[in-house]
């Protein structure tokens, strides 16, 4: 005899198929933000996790994607906030064809604060918007430009000092 499932659990199942079809970009992204992939990791499952338990899960596409990609950026911040620092190598350098500049620059753009780190990941590294990022970190165009702008100064102090 087959169990039915109640609502509740085929919502569940439904949300959790939804999500892992998103998982690869959110741990993308998530890597970009964070530095490493066990910090990306934590903060996907994280958001994951908030996302299932979400009484404002989005049904239509668009909605969904901005929710997810929300979610994702927030966590992957407050890992950034909570975590000690790591010694391990990102897993994601530039490519600038010279390994000792790609160590360098990756080393600077982790000693930028979270808030910094994101909006430069969300940018440079992945293409967003300024409407984009301020839709992802749920923050006004106007913070996401002064952020931006305040991690260029942040990071030519930085690289100076090195």
């Amino acid at each position: 005899m087959t169990e039915r499932l109640s609502p509740t659990q085929a919502t569940l199942i439904n949300r959790a198929a939804i999500l892992e079809s998103h998982r690869a970009d959110s741990l993308r992204m998530a890597r970009r933000i964070t530095g490493n992939q066990a910090s990306a990791e934590d903060a996907v499952q994280n958001a994951f996790l908030r996302l299932l338990d979400s009484p404002q899960f989005p049904t239509l596409s668009p909605d969904l994607i901005r929710y997810v990609r929300r979610t994702v950026a927030n966590c992957a911040i407050d890992v950034l906030r909570s975590a000690k620092p790591v010694s391990e190598l990102p897993e994601s350098l530039p490519n600038t064809e010279n390994p000792q500049l790609d160590m360098e620059i990756e080393q600077t753009l982790g000693r930028l604060s979270p808030d910094h780190r994101a909006v430069i990941a969300l940018h440079l590294g992945e293409g967003y918007s300024y409407r984009e990022i301020a839709d992802a970190l749920q923050i006004p165009m106007g913070t996401v430009a002064s952020r931006l702008n305040q991690a260029r100064v942040e990071f030519k102090k930085i690289w100076g000092e090195s």
